[in-house]
Formats: structure tokens, sequence, C-alpha cells
């Protein structure tokens, strides 16, 4: 028993001394190492930990270092080393203060992570005391492929940079060239697999990037070039209805990235929350924080190279600035309303609000104590204009604060003035009638769907109304007076109505003038009326008497007596008649009438001659009928134009005179002055004073002048008959005388001129008939006889005398008749009678007759 215990302490004894002197050796083994490795066993050796890419450029590097002193600076080296030959690409210098902690570096690398293997180690560096020995190699393993890969691809790089770019092959390769922007860059050999090109300072892209490939490959690899953000300028937060808060923000230079590779835009609210923000535009909102007055909001910006941010301290009642968030118009004729509606939380705060209208309306304000609930201004536009287009907008203001912003233009369009120029013509026969017409005083009649007429009585008391679609109507009324009202009906309603009141019968003429206008105008005036106590009323038909009327009418102030119409309207030889009313209260009553000529001109109606007028053998009193007041003459009648002419057929140069009557409605006159059957031809027109118009013509044949002619028979006949007296007293005295005693008896007793001759053969009153009751002997005369005969053609011897036996009723006891009838003239001049012709009792009288040398037979 003591034998095995014994032997059980020496095992264990023996265990314990094999397991300490295991454990020396370790640690023997474990300083020499140190040593071997150092110049200096007093210096330790850092080591790396860790060795990872954060990314495609840098590389994050962790080690520690173990020393029995404390050190405040420590300074190691850090060499990069690339490929499987470690080539140095980079050593840095690094100062460190603390002992016995993990220490970290991050390093960034031109050529992309992914292109080869990257190596790093690390030792500590000291001026008072020896280096330490080079840590072990650290790598970061690059990428190996079997196709070929471009680096990098789908990055953001940094502008003004350099920038190397790979190209991994799976086999060894001779690539020359690489492309960058469609450039050729030489290649640059970084291992028998992996080429490279170096860019230096490159500039920003736009969205789509910039390309990059090898000459033997297809594929492209597309990258981003933009710069880190920058501190933004003018950020400012404000609020509209106090339940949001926006807050924008300017930047000094644009980003030039979309999509993945943006900025992104963050709101930090007082260090308790953030809000995330749309990049487009500048601008971000976040909920009023309830019974929060002051605010610290800091704005973040951040991409993949790095970030900027800026704060904004405020008290959010400093920062209302209310906007309307509707405005409504109702557009009326010539006013407007304009409703701003604010919705918002403004309990506590005085509230302004103002609108404004183009063009040229003043600005209006409203001023009101902020609600929690909607709110409306409501402004009435006044003096506008019809049919006019406006553009309206409003603003609203907490008072001590600056105006909020305007609201988008409004546009809109006031109605248009229906106006009713109404007036009426009054017509008593048969029954009284009145006929109305009105014109409409509007830009746009468009709108009018009817007209509303209301016909109003005091006597009996009634209304009556009706609507009617044309602009004129006639309506049946009584003698009394009445009130007739029109008005129009649009979409928008009733326009304004229009008033007229239709006196009660009266039989007032008023007096009448003419006028006459010039080629510019119509210039009227009248007497001004005492009692008038509304406008003048100037009517006229815009046709003359054309039908229809077309009724026209101008009102004037009853303080003005004259009216100048414009004669682009009127036309020459038209009359027109222009009636004057004045107004009273039991309406309106013709004043005066004035008929009047734009321009006269020649009539064109012929005047109607009576064919039975009165003529006398030295005149003819002509008559005719003629409408000089007729208003269809082209110009007012003045008189008329007779032309007298002598109506002969020895050719056409005949006498003629012109008589003129001055009075146009004188329609007789008597031509006086003309000779005794002759036929004359008389032209009668009517005249104005632009001239005469078409002539009338008539013939007419003066009469004879029958007491000449009685007095030229009868003085002859008369001397015969007292010398036939005196003979028969004395024929016994007369006996036995011898026939050439009374030689110089033989005289023409009825010698009568030989106009009175060709007279009386002209109206063949007096004929040479068979004288039934007379016997004339002829006789044979004497030697002396036809001495005396032949003498007869002397001029000197006045006086013949044939001898004739006195028939057998010429007895002195036969009675003389009172008076010698059926006279005829006969030529004086002779005709020789042949003896030869067989005497008969007809040739016995021819015979004497022929030879009878007095100038008329008696029978």
């Amino acid at each position: 028993m003591e034998s095995q215990s014994r032997k059980l302490r020496e095992f264990t004894s023996t265990k314990m001394i094999l397991h300490w002197t295991k454990l020396l050796s370790i640690v023997i083994l474990f300083e020499n190492a140190n040593g071997w490795n150092s110049s200096s066993d007093a210096v330790s050796v850092p080591t790396i930990i860790k060795l990872q890419a954060l990314d495609m450029w840098t590389l994050e590097m962790e080690w520690t270092m173990n020393q029995k002193e404390e050190r405040r600076n420590q300074t190691y080296e850090i060499q990069v080393g690339r490929t499987t030959n470690m080539d140095i690409v980079d050593r840095i210098n690094v100062s460190r203060g603390s002992l016995d902690t993990v220490h970290t570096m991050v390093w960034t690398s031109q050529l992309p992570l992914n292109c080869v293997d990257h190596s790093v180690r690390i030792r500590l560096v000291s001026d008072a005391s020896p280096s330490s020995s080079w840590s072990l190699w650290k790598t970061n393993k690059g990428e190996t492929h079997n196709t070929i890969r471009l680096f990098p691809d789908r990055q953001v790089l940094r502008e003004g940079s350099t920038v190397m770019f790979c190209c991994i092959y799976p086999t060894e390769t001779n690539t020359t060239f690489m492309f960058f922007r469609n450039s050729p860059y030489k290649a640059n050999n970084i291992s028998p697999q992996v080429k490279a090109i170096r860019v230096e300072n490159i500039s920003a892209t736009n969205h789509y990037g910039v390309n990059f490939y090898s000459e033997d490959s297809n594929d492209t690899a597309v990258n981003y070039v933009t710069f880190p953000p920058e501190k933004p300028q003018d950020f400012r937060c404000e609020t509209e209805d106090m339940r949001n808060v926006s807050c924008s923000w300017k930047m000094r230079r644009a980003p030039n990235l979309r999509g993945p590779q943006r900025r992104n835009y963050t709101l930090l609210i007082s260090d308790s929350r953030a809000v995330s923000c749309k990049p487009e535009p500048n601008a971000c909102r976040f909920e009023v924080v309830p019974q929060q007055i002051h605010y610290n909001i800091t704005l973040l910006v951040t991409n993949s190279l790095g970030r900027a941010s800026e704060t904004y301290k405020f008290n959010i009642t400093d920062r209302v600035f209310p906007v309307p968030a509707r405005l409504d118009v109702a557009a009326g004729v010539l006013d407007s309303v304009v409703v701003l509606q604010l919705n918002g939380s403004f309990k506590g705060l005085l509230l302004s609000c103002q609108i404004e209208i183009e063009p040229s309306v003043p600005i209006e304000g409203l001023d009101k104590n902020g609600s929690d609930s909607m709110q409306s201004y409501t402004f009435r536009l006044q003096h506008l204009k019809p049919s006019t287009q406006y553009s309206t907008r409003g603003r609203c203001a907490v008072q001590g604060n600056d105006w909020g912003r305007w609201t988008e233009p409004r546009t809109f369009n006031t109605e248009p003035l229906v106006t009713i120029d109404l007036w009426r013509r009054i017509r008593d026969d048969p029954n009284r009638t009145v006929t109305l017409v009105w014109k409409n005083v509007s830009s746009d009649s468009s709108c009018i769907e009817a007209y509303e007429v209301c016909v109003s009585n005091s006597n009996p008391q009634r209304s009556v109304c009706m609507n009617v679609t044309q602009k004129q109507t006639e309506l049946p009324l009584d003698l009394h007076m009445c009130n007739i009202t029109v008005r129009a009906v649009t979409q928008s309603g009733l326009s304004i109505p229009s008033h007229i009141t239709i006196p009660p019968a009266y039989t007032d003429i008023p007096k009448e003038k003419r006028i006459m206008g010039n080629e510019k105008e119509f210039h009227l005036t009248w007497m001004r009326d005492s009692v008038a106590t509304c406008d003048y009323i100037v009517e006229w038909c815009m046709l003359g008497i054309a039908s229809p009327c077309n009724l026209q009418w101008r009102k004037v102030p009853v303080n003005q007596t004259s009216l100048n119409l414009d004669t682009a309207d009127f036309k020459a030889g038209v009359q027109y008649t222009f009636t004057i009313y004045s107004c009273s209260a039991e309406g309106h009553r013709p004043r005066e009438k004035q008929i009047g000529y734009l321009e006269e001109q020649e009539p064109m109606e012929y005047p109607t001659l009576d064919t039975n007028p009165h003529i006398t053998w030295s005149s003819v009193n002509l008559k005719w009928t003629f409408k000089e007041e007729d208003p269809s003459h082209a110009g007012f009648i003045t008189g008329y134009v007779i032309t007298v002419q002598e109506d002969s057929e020895a050719g056409s140069d005949l006498n003629s005179f012109r008589q003129s009557v001055d009075d146009p409605h004188s329609k007789s006159f008597t031509v006086s002055g003309l000779e005794e059957d002759q036929p004359y031809r008389f032209l009668l027109a009517a005249c104005t004073s632009a001239g005469c118009g078409p002539e009338t013509t008539g013939t007419f044949r003066t009469r004879k002048n029958y007491y000449l002619l009685t007095a030229k028979i009868l003085t002859p006949l008369l001397g015969l008959f007292c010398c036939c007296i005196c003979l028969w007293s004395n024929r016994s005295m007369l006996r036995g005388f011898p026939n050439e005693t009374f030689g110089f008896l033989h005289i023409k007793a009825l010698d009568l001129d030989e106009d009175l001759y060709e007279a009386s053969e002209k109206i063949h009153s007096l004929k040479i008939e068979d004288c039934k009751w007379c016997d004339v002997e002829i006789l044979s005369p004497t030697v002396a006889e036809k001495t005396w005969l032949a003498s007869a053609e002397d001029p000197s011897h006045s006086f013949i005398g044939p001898k004739v036996t006195m028939p057998s009723f010429l007895s002195p006891s036969y009675h003389l008749p009172a008076g010698l009838t059926n006279f005829t003239y006969m030529s004086s001049v002779q005709q020789d009678v042949p003896l030869e012709t067989p005497e008969t009792e007809a040739t016995r009288q021819d015979s004497d007759i022929s030879g009878f040398s007095s100038d008329y037979v008696a029978t």
C-alpha cells in the first residue's frame, strides 16, 4: 500500500516536471523567435490581426502592439505590396498613442482591389530605439475569372481624382491599348493576366456615365463621376397652415447623377427624429410637433463620396406665411365676388388677406382673427367693365410677419352688359296700338335667350308680363297712361330693366320746319322745353319713307338742344323726318318735326297736265295736278317751269319762251301774248333747288278773233249801206246822167285786205255759192268799156264798174234786205273769157263773175 502510494507520488512528480519542462522550452523558443526578428530583444513586432476590403478601393487593416513599457506616441511604417511578387506600391507612416489596443487604418488604392492581390505588412519605428521587425504579410486576394472582367464597373468616382482601370484576362495576354471615353490609353502590365490604364483628373459625367473597354473585348464597363456634397445654402423653414413645416435650400452646384447614385437628403428634427426628403426639388416637409414652438432642424446631404450638413433654428410663430387653399370668383356684369379660403390651425393669430386684380384695379384687404377651421375672406370688386377678361390672385399674412406667397392667378370674364335701349311708336287709328322696339347695348348678345316685356296699368291696377324672342312687339292699349318694362333673359339671370312711360292719348300737332344737311352731318336744333324732366328723344326712319321703316332714335340730355347726326348712314335724294320728343312725368310727347334732305336732287315725277284748258285767241290758261308735298320726291318742290313753243311744220327752228311758277302749291298759269288761231306746245316740269324734273307736253291752238273779223266786215258794209240809202233817196236826180259821169263811183266798196281773205279761206266760213234768186245779165262790153277794163290794170285806177243789169226784184218797189250775207273774197286778177264759149245760163253767170272786177260777190 505504501509502495503503491510512493509510486503514485513519483509518477505525479515526474509528470509535473515534464509539463513545466515543455512549458519552459516553449517560452525559450518564443523568446528566441523574437530575437531572430529583432535587432534587440527589447522591441516587440506589431501583429496584423485583420485585413479586409471595405469596397473596391479601400482596405481596412487592424493590428495590435504588445509592449512592456508605455509610449505616448508610436509611429508605424506600413507597406502595401501588389501581386504575388509583393511589388511595393505605397509606404505609409502613421502615429498611434495607446498601448494594448487595436489600431486601425484605412488605405485607398488607385487600382481596384478586385484586379490583383494586395498585401500589407507593418513595423514599429522609433527615433529613440531601433525599429521592430516587419510583421508577416497579410494579403487581400484579387478576383480570378474564366472570362474577361473590367474594373471598376458601375462605380461612382470622385471628380478630379486619378483612377486606374484594369482588365482581368483568364490567361496571359499581350493587350497594348485600352479605351476610356472612347479615347485610347496605353495599357500597363500589372501581371501576366492583368492590364491597366491610368486616367488622371477625371471630370464629372452626366447621369449616363462614362464607358471603359479593352481593344480585344466586346464587354464595356460604365462608371459615374461626380463630386462630394457641399454645404446647403439659404436653408429656411416655414409653415403655411401651422400643420406642416416646409424647409427649402439651395445648392451652389446642382447634382449630376440620378437613380441609385443620387444624393440623399435627410432632415434631423430637434435631434429626435429623421425625415427622408426627395432630392428634387430642394424642399422637404414634416409635421408640426404639437405644442412645440422652437425648432432646431439639421439638413444632412450625403452621397457615396461624402456628406455635408446645415442647421436652422426658428420660432414657428415667426415663420407662418399663410397661403389660401382656394380662390373662387363669381363674375357679374359690373362687379364680381372673390372668395379666399384658408385651411389651417391659426387660432390665436391675427390674419390679413388681400387680393390683386389686373388690369388696373386697386388692391383690397381684409383682417380677421384666425381659427382652427376653414376660413373665408370675401371681396366684392366694383367698377369693372362688362365683357372683359380679368386676372386675380390673393395672399395672406400673420400680423407682424411678411406676406405669404401669391396664389396662382385666376382668370375670369365679366358678364356682358345687356342694357336695353327702349323706344315706342304709337298709332291711334283705328285703335290705339303701341309698337315697342329696342336695341341691345351689349358687346355680345349671344347670351340672350329671350326678352321679358311687362305692362303695368294704374287704372285699373294690373300688370301683365310675357316673353318674346324678337326685338319688337305690338301691344294694344287703352287711352290711359301705362308703364312698360323690358328685360333681357340671359343664362345668368335677368338684365337691368329698361322702362318707358306711354302717355295718355293726346291731339297735339308738333310744328314743322325744313332743314338741309351737308356732306358731313345733319345738324338739328330745337327750342328748349322748360318743363322737360328727362332726356329728349330724336326719332327718324333710316330708310326715309321706304318700308320697312328701320326706326332709329337717339337720346339727348335734357340740358342740350342740338344733335349732330353723321351722314354716313343717310342717302342723297331721300327725305328724312326727324321728330323731337320732350319728356315729362307722363312720358314723351312730340315737340317738333324737322324735315330735310342730305342733298336734294331733281324730281323724278311728271306733272299731270289738264287736257281741256281755257283758251282764248291770245292766251291759254294751263292747269295741272302734282303732289308737291309727297315725301317720296328727291327734294322740296320749289315751283314749276313752263316752256312755250310754236308748233309749226316749217322746221325745228321754233320760237319759244319760258314762264316760271314760284309757288309750288299753285296749279294753274295763264300764258298770254299768243297769236290767234295758232298751235302751241307747252312743256311743264316741277323743280327743286337741284333742278327741274321730266317735262309733261301738251299742244293747244288759240282761238280765232271773231270780233276783229266782224269789225272788218261790218265797217265796209255799213259804208255801202249808207251809200245805198243816199243814192236811193236821190234816185230821181241821178236818172239821165251818163254812166261816165259817175265813173268815179266805181270804187272797191268792199276793199278788204288780203289777210282777211286768207283768213276766210282758212276757216272756209265764206264760200261762193250758186245764186238761186239773182237774175244777172251779162252784156258784151262796148269799145269804151273795153278801154276802161284795159285800164284796170293800171294801178292808178282804183275803181272799176261793170255794167250790171239789176234783176227784177230790185225794182224801185223792192226793198233791200236789212243785211247782206254769204260774203266771199275773190282775187282782183281779171280773167279773160273766151267769146266762143257757148252761152248758157251757167256760163253767163261764170262769165259775169269772171269779168266782175270787184273783190267780192254779194248774193
